[in-house]
């Protein structure tokens, strides 16, 4: 067993801060590659910042093993006692597929590229959103987030939907597991009809499409986390490196409808349980979305007692509190899966309609 010498956190930081890829002339910084990918139109062009981006996964690889050495242990014992969070996973993604891929169809089809020929990069520039980004802008959001009563300092980063997601979901002052699915919780609501008319004040006939998209966005997180679980049981199972690029392309791939890369399947694991925290969360915001709109309405989120109850919430310290202040007493991902699916339209595959849609394909029924 190799054992690292070095801290590898500390050199994956330094590593990741001063590596530059070069294209065409103009060297750009690692870690401004993923945005310059998702904001790149042409499909080419994107390929190869996309195929910069590889390279330095690759060269930087003896940096990510380091690190996942020092991981293996804990990781090997952590996800030695999930079965029955894997069990309703796998639940989860089984129920989400038939409308995840009748949706990833679709949108893969508004960039002209069709089911199966998505790479990684293509799904960054599809999930921007860009043509939503004028709705949220920083005059849109200061005016939102006051009526929501959260505030935050989105990422230099950030642009569109997502600076809206960041300055919703950010930390009020508070840590622990409530705190976090409460973000969660927030941060979703720049897919939400109600909010979007009220807080945003997004146009009637910009509403629906709108929430599709986020509902999209949200479903593919979803499954991309659900997908990353799985990937983590096998790469703490095995020594095979091999085996591990082929688990992480073969299974978070599977799960997305997106090719993914080998190179990055080290780059893409945090620390040992941090998937399992963001599945987590996300059910958990799901859960309690759906018990605040049934007892304050669907615009909760400007209800004073609504909003004494999200704090309550946000001060649980632990899963099992959070779950027993909303009367569970498991994970329950139908809640959030019901939330997604209700704001998703388009084709609707397999659900009224003529064609059933899954990772596999599209068939008549």
């Amino acid at each position: 067993m190799i054992t690292p010498t070095t801290d590898p956190d500390a050199a994956i930081e330094a590593a990741e801060r001063d590596a530059v890829v070069i294209w065409r002339g103009d060297r750009i910084p690692f870690r401004d590659l993923r945005r310059r990918i998702a904001t790149t139109d042409g499909r080419a062009e994107r390929d190869g910042l996309y195929a910069g981006w590889i390279e330095a996964l690759e060269a930087m690889h003896p940096l990510y093993r380091d690190r996942h050495l020092a991981r293996r242990a804990e990781g090997a014992s952590l996800y030695a006692g999930v079965e029955d969070l894997a069990l309703e996973l796998e639940r989860l993604a089984l129920m989400s597929e038939t409308v995840y891929y009748a949706a990833l169809r679709r949108y893969l089809a508004q960039i002209g590229i069709e089911q199966g020929d998505a790479t990684l990069a293509d799904a960054w520039y599809m999930e921007r959103g860009a043509a939503w980004s004028h709705w949220f802008g920083p005059r849109e959001m200061d005016r939102a987030a006051a009526a929501t009563g959260r505030s935050g300092t989105p990422s230099e980063t950030a642009d569109g939907w997502r600076l809206g997601f960041e300055i919703l979901g950010a930390d009020q002052g508070q840590s622990g597991v409530g705190a976090g699915a409460v973000g969660e919780l927030h941060a979703w609501l720049v897919g939400d009809p109600a909010w979007l008319d009220d807080a945003l004040r997004v146009t009637r006939d910009e509403i629906a499409p709108l929430a599709d998209f986020v509902a999209f966005a949200r479903l593919w997180e979803l499954r991309r986390a659900v997908g990353t679980f799985q990937y983590e049981q096998r790469l703490y199972a095995t020594e095979d490196e091999s085996l591990q690029r082929a688990y992480f392309s073969g299974i978070v791939g599977h799960m997305t409808g997106v090719s993914m890369p080998e190179a990055a399947y080290l780059q893409a694991v945090g620390a040992p349980g941090s998937t399992i925290a963001e599945l987590e969360r996300s059910i958990l915001a799901g859960a309690m979305a759906e018990e605040l709109e049934t007892r304050f309405g669907p615009g909760w989120w400007s209800n004073d007692e609504a909003r004494a109850v999200t704090e309550r919430l946000a001060a649980a310290a632990t899963r099992e509190d959070v779950l027993a202040q909303l009367g569970y007493d498991a994970l329950d991902w139908r809640p959030l899966l019901r939330q997604i699916r209700t704001r998703l339209i388009g084709e609707m595959s397999g659900y009224g309609g003529p064609n059933i849609t899954t990772r596999a394909g599209t068939r008549k029924v």
